[in-house]
């Protein structure tokens, strides 16, 4: 799930009600960025957060760069058998682009996404990008040699 979640999701279906989604960095250490998105219709607020800290498998985050003051979040990953259990709080303090009530509204009717997916799609069409790449630099350098 972990390795899922550092992909961004290639789509998702956007309605009426709001929706969250993170995506972790490759590395999952202290300093390191997760990018956050809430989308509710045509809008979207995005900002960053910088991973503080990684205790007992909960990743502490707190905010980088974004339309709020402050900014605290956590995530948890937990094996339930069959099963991953993701567990996230987030806290926000002092807007500057909009007024604190109609956020907090929209984030007490939002749903996280995790769209496993759809990011596996990301991941998919990412991998088979760097293939191409890897090929065509293989077939240049093949063609260099050849080429005297």
């Amino acid at each position: 799930m972990l390795e899922t979640m550092r992909y961004a999701p290639m789509n998702m279906t956007i309605g009426k009600n709001p929706v969250v989604h993170y995506t972790l960095p490759q590395a999952l250490e202290a300093g390191e960025i997760v990018r956050y998105a809430v989308v509710v219709g045509f809008r979207k607020v995005t900002w960053t957060g910088r991973i503080s800290a990684i205790n007992n498998g909960k990743i502490m985050v707190r905010l980088e760069k974004g339309p709020f003051r402050g900014f605290n979040a956590s995530h948890q990953f937990v094996d339930e058998g069959n099963l991953t259990g993701c567990y996230d709080e987030f806290s926000f303090q002092g807007f500057s682009e909009f007024p604190e009530e109609a956020f907090a509204k929209v984030m007490a009717n939002a749903s996280i996404v995790y769209a496993v997916a759809s990011r596996k799609d990301t991941r998919d069409a990412m991998l088979a990008i760097e293939s191409k790449k890897q090929t065509q630099g293989f077939t240049a350098i093949d063609q260099s040699a050849t080429a005297g």
